[in-house]
């Protein structure tokens, strides 16, 4: 004759597999997002100094920054990929009708290194009008009195 074995509230042990994996895939979606974000910033651009700057709310806008680094030699980054003028014009009309198609409103943020010399900003500002974008902001630290970083209308 057989006997029931009585098992312990002790020996239960839950399944751990399915947590596992959801706190692996919050790790990766957490890390990818933060990476995302960090791609329109370019290292090493020092900006220059505003003293009327105001703190601009992004999220209202589909945004493209940017980047004029190498005071030297002038170059047009966006996420880390050096455009010519007509590479960035392109670009951008492309990025406002996809922006378009979404009903959204595209927004160019300019950040120049304080070397750059202005002709270089001016050029990217043309580019931005060749592309029909009508909304942009170059982004500055902000002196003492406000907090760093913010944009000038």
């Amino acid at each position: 004759m057989r006997t029931k074995k009585h098992v312990s509230s002790a020996e239960i042990q839950p399944n751990l597999t399915p947590m596992i994996d959801v706190v692996f895939n919050l790790l990766i979606f957490f890390v990818v997002t933060i990476q995302f974000s960090e791609l329109d910033m370019e290292a090493g651009v020092m900006l220059p100094t505003s003293t009327a700057a105001e703190q601009k709310d992004y999220t209202d806008f589909r945004n493209v920054v940017v980047n004029i680094v190498n005071p030297d030699n002038p170059t047009f980054m966006v996420m880390h990929r050096a455009f010519t003028m007509q590479e960035l014009t392109e670009y951008l009309k492309e990025c406002r009708q996809a922006a378009t198609d979404q009903n959204q409103s595209l927004n160019l943020i300019l950040r120049a290194d304080k070397e750059i010399p202005y002709d270089e900003v001016a050029r990217v500002m043309l580019c931005g009008c060749n592309a029909e974008i009508q909304t942009w902001w170059i982004q500055t630290d902000i002196s003492d009195r406000l907090a760093a970083n913010a944009v000038v209308p």
